[in-house]
This record gives C-alpha cells, sequence and structure tokens, in this order.
C-alpha cells in the first residue's frame, strides 16, 4: 500500500472524529460500506476519486484536503510562495484532466488551480458542492468551455467569468498541443 493511501486514510478519519461521526454514520452518508471506510482509514485499500468526492461531501469539506501534500495542508506558518516543483498535483481516473494546486492552502476564500487536457481529450463536469463564482484563463493551447448550451473555444490569453452551475464540459480543442490553463473558484469548494 503506497504511503499516499495511507495519508488519505488518516486524514479522513482525523477529520470525521473531529466531526464527531462514526463510521457507520459516514458509510450512511456515503452509500459506502463501514467496513470499507475502515480501510481505507487504515490504508489497506484506496478509493476512487468519485468515492472520495462522496466522503468530502459528506464530511463537508474540499475534496483537496484529501489529496493535497501534507505541508500545503497545515503548513507551520503561512507561506504565501507556492514552488513550482512543490505544488499539489492531483487527476482521477474518470477525468483526463491533471490538475495543480496553486495556492499555499485550502484556508482561504478561493482556490486557483491549473489544469491541462492532452489533445481530443476532455470531460464532463460535475458540479461542485455549493454554488461558485469561476474564472479560466487560458495559458497555451485551445480549451473548449461549454456553458449549458454555449460554446466557447479560448485560445492563449483569453479568459472566460461564469458561475459554476453553468459549466458543464472542458476539452482540448487543440489539434497537437495539450491545453493549459488557470482556474479560479470561489468559495473554496474544490
Amino acid at each position: 500500500m503506497m504511503n499516499e493511501d495511507i495519508e488519505v486514510g488518516q486524514r479522513i478519519k482525523e477529520c470525521r472524529q473531529l466531526l464527531g461521526i462514526s463510521l457507520r454514520e459516514l458509510a450512511g452518508r456515503t452509500e459506502l460500506s463501514a467496513a470499507f471506510l475502515s480501510q481505507v482509514e487504515r490504508g489497506q485499500a484506496n478509493t476512487s476519486i468519485s468515492s472520495l468526492r462522496r466522503i468530502a461531501a459528506a464530511l463537508d469539506t474540499s475534496l483537496l484536503y484529501f489529496l493535497a501534500a501534507a505541508e500545503a495542508q497545515s503548513p507551520p506558518q503561512h507561506i504565501p510562495v507556492v514552488r513550482a516543483g512543490r505544488r499539489p498535483k492531483f487527476s482521477s481516473p474518470d477525468s483526463v484532466v491533471e490538475y495543480e494546486l496553486l495556492t499555499p492552502d485550502l484556508s482561504r476564500k478561493m482556490e486557483v488551480i491549473c489544469g491541462r487536457v492532452k489533445p481530443g481529450s476532455g470531460n464532463v463536469v460535475r458540479h461542485l458542492r455549493e454554488p461558485t463564482e469561476e474564472w479560466i484563463y487560458v495559458l497555451s493551447g485551445a480549451l473548449l468551455v461549454r456553458l449549458q448550451t454555449e460554446e466557447y473555444v479560448l485560445g492563449p490569453g483569453d479568459s472566460i467569468y461564469f458561475e459554476g452551475i453553468q459549466l458543464s464540459a472542458l476539452e482540448c480543442a487543440s489539434k497537437t498541443e495539450d491545453v493549459v490553463w488557470i482556474s479560479v473558484f470561489t468559495p473554496a469548494v474544490f
């Protein structure tokens, strides 16, 4: 079992216990078995991003709380700089988007992430646990942004601002290069 699985499990257990929630109660809230959740907490099983999203929602916390590096979660003091080689990176098996956290921690009013998608790929967006306002700025490549019934193709230097509930898909519109963008969310719920 990888250290990351153990760290994720420990964070779930700490959060659950802090909120005074039993394993059975968390199982009921997530529709996952208490036995499975116990194995995850002990680092004996790993969980999919989709199950982790359900756990995060049930514990009313950000998905990134469980995925980000420990040093990004509880730094000894607030350090405003996030070094390029030390950013928490995450993706999920059911998504082709790779993300990096650009903010120093998850305790602020907004989150900033960098996204990357390979040519010919995209994903259907799942809505976050509460309404957000979002802004995207494209760094390289071309990004197709689908908002309800409208589609926009953004190139380097283009940006778009929208209510999070409107977003339905992000896709790489480039033929030969990855699309890379920065997203800003407020409130911080990713």
